[in-house]
């Protein structure tokens, strides 16, 4: 299966909030194609492909991470791989960056003790849309400027999950596999 470990933004008005961003990128004329506001999450760790051995062993090592929940803040955009040559536009995290990143930190140190190749640093962000042509750049900065410093709102995070992603012509469909769901602050 192919797999990876997420949060899920499970905040009606922020996804309600983003779906107005997405929107205005969309009316731009620019070639984008939004994310499904149900498949809104932050990519913790991609896997790729693993089997069904492997799934148990990261489920089995995702039980062990101790964390708590903890609020985050989404502000603001940014593109990857920068504005000049954009191929996604996200939205950042302002409160609650560190503690998304610890858990980031600990799910990867746990992923690589099962063999695992390392992955680049976990940089806090949402996937809203992916640009399916580097055509009309500027179109995407212009329609996305009104958006640069908004706080789009936030959310409690409370549970990480395995997930299990599916490629399909109308757009990729996941599946929960397992969800961890994290301590409660005291």
């Amino acid at each position: 299966m192919r797999a990876f470990i997420a949060v899920d933004l499970n905040n009606e008005t922020v996804k309600r909030n983003l779906e107005v961003l997405q929107q205005a990128l969309e009316s731009s004329g620019a070639h984008v194609k939004s994310v499904k506001p149900s498949n809104l999450h932050f990519t913790i760790r991609f896997l790729g492909e693993i089997s069904e051995e492997e799934s148990r062993n990261v489920i089995n090592i995702m039980k062990d991470i101790d964390i708590s929940s903890f609020r985050i803040s989404f502000k603001g955009l940014g593109y990857f791989p920068d504005a000049s040559r954009i191929s996604v536009v996200w939205v950042g995290v302002d409160e609650g960056t560190n503690e998304l990143t610890n858990l980031a930190d600990k799910v990867e140190m746990r992923i690589r003790s099962l063999g695992f190749k390392p992955e680049k640093k976990f940089t806090p962000h949402l996937t809203i849309c992916r640009v399916r042509n580097e055509l009309n750049q500027n179109l995407i900065i212009n329609a996305s400027k009104p958006y640069i410093n908004k706080l789009f709102g936030e959310t409690v995070v409370d549970s990480i999950k395995l997930k299990k992603s599916t490629l399909a012509t109308e757009g990729p469909i996941y599946n929960d596999i397992f969800t961890l769901h994290l301590g409660m602050k005291t």
